[in-house]
């Protein structure tokens, strides 16, 4: 396990002193890094070998968002391995304890030599398994409807969304996804599935589909057309202001 503590700063908060979406994913994120650096003997063996983990899919259940000043913890457990899969458990808590966000994150180990996802354990390299929080946790791959959608305005990866790697922060994902969301909807589970990694110069056009069950799914794709990224946003219990 790892975690950080956090005093929320003003730049992550928006206009109602709340941490916003994208800068919570942005701490989760940190967290993840920071804990795969912790393990010395298999981040040595990931980067004398030019493999990658990549975010796959992420579903965040939100019970309250944390306010400007307020000091949060944010932890990552590595609770097992599955394939191609690395498992973690992220959850945000603010100083009595009591949880902010809860997690579920799936990442993919990736070859950047042979330019494809591998298997590997990083059990075999002394990295020790946590047990996670129980959370109910929804399929990774989120479905998209045949037809229709509404289309949303186009947004071009600048070079300061990008990430060590050269590609769009996963953050940034679920900033441009949010910002298709119809004015005053309330969500609090976001779910987003992962396909493509979008360059710098690459321009994102999300369609959004109104689905029953009071969701909404976002499909992000490139100047092709094709689906580099799916968000869906429900609503599980009423957002507490």
């Amino acid at each position: 396990m790892y975690e950080m503590t956090t005093e929320i700063p003003f730049t992550r908060t928006g206009p109602d002193s709340k941490l916003k979406l994208h800068e919570a994913v942005g701490m989760m994120m940190d967290c993840c890094q920071f804990q795969e650096y912790q393990e010395a003997k298999f981040c040595e063996y990931l980067r004398a070998n030019d493999i990658a983990i990549f975010l796959f899919s992420i579903q965040i259940d939100i019970l309250r968002y944390p306010a400007f000043r307020e000091k949060v913890v944010t932890a990552v457990k590595i609770y097992g391995c599955k394939s191609i899969y690395g498992l973690r458990r992220l959850t945000m808590r603010d100083e009595e304890g009591k949880l902010c966000m809860i997690a579920n994150a799936t990442g993919a180990f990736f070859d950047l030599r042979q330019g494809r996802a591998l298997k590997l354990d990083p059990a075999q390299f002394g990295v020790a398994y946590d047990e996670a929080e129980p959370m109910e946790c929804l399929p990774r791959k989120i479905p998209l409807p045949a037809e229709g959608g509404s289309p949303g305005a186009p947004f071009t990866v600048p070079c300061w969304a990008l990430d060590p790697n050269g590609h769009l922060t996963s953050a940034m994902y679920f900033a441009v996804a949010e910002n298709v969301l119809p004015p005053g909807f309330a969500f609090d589970r976001v779910r987003m599935e992962f396909k493509r990694q979008i360059k710098p110069g690459e321009q994102v056009r999300p369609v959004r589909y109104e689905v029953p069950e009071n969701k909404i799914v976002i499909d992000l794709r490139n100047g092709a057309g094709d689906s580099c990224a799916a968000a869906e946003f429900s609503t599980r219990n009423p957002v507490q202001a």
